[in-house]
């Protein structure tokens, strides 16, 4: 007897991507320009290693770079939301965190979920020069047997290639970690968590 499937993709996990090198560069210079020193956030220092951290105030900032960059962000995270939802609305946007990582040689960071969100990003500004220090994100969906019932579980990761001016939006119950990095080139990027509310009617951005 033949019959036909009808399977609904329950519970699948969105994320997004964007490239802008152009302002990844611009933002770079202005990094470059605050380096922290150690990790200045303070926060799970036992799990960064060989890499520096700054405040998670980053983009606290007037600084033309830090607003072109903040506008561009939210019109992604906007579409991003808009294609998932199948909406056209005008999201209120709030960045409760914001920081900067440069990893050097043999630098990591470990395992770890951002909390008090609905969305993170992490916006590639230099990859570095080395083939590693890719992102790993680790699949949400924890089961205790596996067999070739569900063998469409078997990749438990989702490895992104950092390059310039990339930025992934992802949902922030997904664990991630930046694996070993062992290139000579300083590693820069910008993270992010945001929380998302419906915008007031008369609300212009």
């Amino acid at each position: 007897m033949t019959v036909t499937a009808n399977i609904s993709p329950f519970w699948a996990t969105p994320m997004a991507d964007y490239v802008n090198p152009q302002l990844a560069r611009e933002l770079k210079e202005y990094v470059l320009t605050k380096e922290a020193q150690g990790i200045e956030s303070g926060v799970a220092e036992f799990i960064k290693h060989n890499l520096t951290e700054s405040a998670f105030d980053f983009f606290h900032s007037d600084d033309p770079v830090i607003q072109k960059s903040l506008e561009w962000i939210c019109e992604c995270l906007k579409a991003t939301l808009n294609s998932i939802h199948g909406s056209e609305e005008n999201y209120q946007i709030g960045f409760n965190e914001s920081w900067y990582h440069i990893t050097r040689t043999n630098g990591i960071h470990d395992v770890h979920k951002h909390p008090n969100c609905s969305w993170c990003g992490v916006f590639y500004l230099d990859p570095g020069d080395g083939e590693d220090g890719w992102t790993s994100f680790i699949t949400p969906i924890d089961s205790a047997y596996h067999d070739h019932g569900n063998r469409f579980l078997m990749d438990t990761s989702l490895n992104i290639k950092p390059k310039e001016g990339l930025l992934v939006l992802f949902p922030s119950y997904l664990a991630h970690t930046q694996k070993l990095y062992t290139g000579e080139k300083d590693r820069i990027v910008v993270a992010f968590n945001m929380t998302v509310h419906e915008a007031p009617a008369n609300a212009q951005t």
